[in-house]
């Protein structure tokens, strides 16, 4: 049995002192997050609630889980006193974010020139496990490209984590800052890990080709999620990541946008045209500035298909748009048979057709 599924997500927020915004669609409602306290407009939030699956995911800092753990989190219970408390009907009412006094005091993120070095010196030391390569060469990458995008696989073994630790603080690597990485302390002894899912690595590169974090892409499903960001929040000497925007390609006149790094490393691939990624439809922050370093002068959006349907996607795009516009681009929404999700995917079907001409 889904015990997420007991509870009701939108209720549990309310007592939570969540504020809740707006609906999204059916099963989607936007609130303020308060886990990174959201943007200063009290009117903009970036939390997604989901009632079909009673579970949540930040935009903008990544946080994200079910039910029990959004309880759990805020009252600073464990995962089955928080079920317990939930199933008593009796919710008490917590402080909003702005009152929470955190628990574990984060470190603050390392330039990017740091997390580059660190990041790359990590990736030297992991491989791309078979049955992670099939994933990306089904979705259209070749063989070299799953090499040259410094896709990895995570490792499952403690062990073997700790000593990747143990050998980056040899080569002179300082982990501290580094999201991902944090300290675990057992009998009076502290060391270094770092976060372990199982699934691969998605390098998020800014516009010098810098490794600024990673997506996850993971195995399995998990609490509503196929991808995570590789941080270390809440976690003894951790770093929180950001919800980074990646580049895809070279400086170009002209640049696609769309939702989510792999997705951007595929549809470069397959099309040779330059890509911004961004981790959700409202993470746009800065992306004029990003563009501008491109020199980009015409972009075009390209968000998943379901803006077809989805009132929230449709209001992002308009907003990204007229941002766009008044930052002095010329900007146009690429749609396609809506039997494709994703523009990756409908590059792939073309690509099959031998046909590249897609912008």
């Amino acid at each position: 049995m889904n015990k997420n599924r007991d509870f009701n997500i939108i209720d549990t927020a309310k007592n939570l002192g969540i504020t809740i915004l707006k609906r999204a669609s059916s099963e989607e409602y936007v609130a303020r997050c308060p886990f990174c306290g959201d943007s200063k407009n009290p009117e903009h939030g970036h939390l997604y609630l989901n009632i079909s699956k009673n579970v949540y995911y930040c935009v903008r800092c990544g946080e994200g889980g079910d039910v029990v753990d959004l309880y759990a989190k805020l009252t600073g219970l464990d995962r089955k006193d928080a079920y317990d408390e939930l199933a008593k009907g009796n919710i008490p009412e917590v402080k909003p974010y702005k009152e929470i006094t955190p628990k574990i005091k984060h470190n603050s993120v390392a330039s990017i020139y740091i997390r580059d070095k660190v990041y790359r010196a990590f990736l030297n030391k992991l491989t791309l496990e078979p049955h992670h390569r099939k994933n990306l060469l089904r979705r259209g990458l070749s063989w070299e490209m799953t090499v040259n995008n410094l896709y990895k696989s995570l490792p499952e073994e403690p062990e073997q984590r700790q000593e990747i630790c143990r050998e980056l603080i040899k080569e002179g690597y300082n982990l501290k800052g580094i999201p991902g990485f944090y300290q675990r302390e057992e009998e009076e002894e502290k060391y270094w890990d770092f976060v372990d899912y199982k699934g691969f690595w998605i390098p998020v590169k800014d516009v010098q080709g810098r490794i600024q974090g990673f997506q996850i892409r993971l195995d399995e499903e998990e609490k509503g999620r196929k991808y995570v960001w590789f941080s270390s929040r809440d976690k003894l000497n951790g770093t929180p990541a950001h919800a980074w925007q990646g580049v895809h390609g070279k400086p170009s006149e002209v640049i696609v946008i769309t939702e989510g790094p792999l997705k951007a490393d595929v549809a470069h691939y397959l099309s040779g045209v330059t890509f911004v990624s961004v981790p959700g439809v409202t993470a746009v922050k800065g992306i004029e500035v990003v563009l501008r370093q491109l020199g980009a002068k015409k972009v075009y959006i390209a968000f998943d298909m379901d803006i077809l349907t989805n009132p929230a996607v449709q209001k992002a795009k308009t907003k990204l748009k007229e941002k766009l516009i008044k930052a002095g681009f010329k900007v146009q929404t690429k749609t396609w048979d809506p039997a494709y999700k994703g523009i990756d995917d409908y590059l792939l079907m073309l690509s099959k057709q031998k046909n590249k001409n897609v912008v």
